[in-house]
């Protein structure tokens, strides 16, 4: 059985699509709604991790669905749907007052610092 793991964050007035470009009103950009997903599937995948690993996103494919104003709750939940030797996927739930926000489909990689890191461009 796979796993899963839920997170919670308050919509800052610095995260809105206002504040960092992505569009002009004071609402939850998505920007930073997918940046909530993927910290939450990240932590879900924290315990499959050796001391010298760790997770980078790799594939999301998201639907913004419904606008949060700044100092709303949502709740973020990942669950692991497959795993593929290294590479694990998820389902995401975004959710606020129990609305269903915004939902994804996220693909993590299990990598080697240190060797990815020699990869930088």
């Amino acid at each position: 059985m796979f796993n899963a793991f839920e997170k919670i964050f308050t919509v800052k007035e610095t995260e809105t699509a206002e504040a960092v470009g992505s569009g002009g009103l004071p609402v939850l950009s998505t920007p930073h709604m997918i940046a909530y997903m993927e910290n939450t599937a990240m932590t879900l995948l924290a315990s499959e991790l050796n001391e010298n690993d760790t997770s980078v996103g790799m594939e999301i494919n998201v639907k913004h669905l419904a606008p949060t104003a700044v100092n709303k709750v949502v709740s973020v939940e990942a669950k692991q749907t497959d795993k593929s030797g290294k590479v694990f996927t998820y389902e995401i739930e975004a959710y606020v007052d129990k609305e269903l926000i915004g939902k994804a489909t996220h693909k993590r990689a299990i990598v080697d610092r240190e060797k990815f890191m020699s990869k930088i461009i």
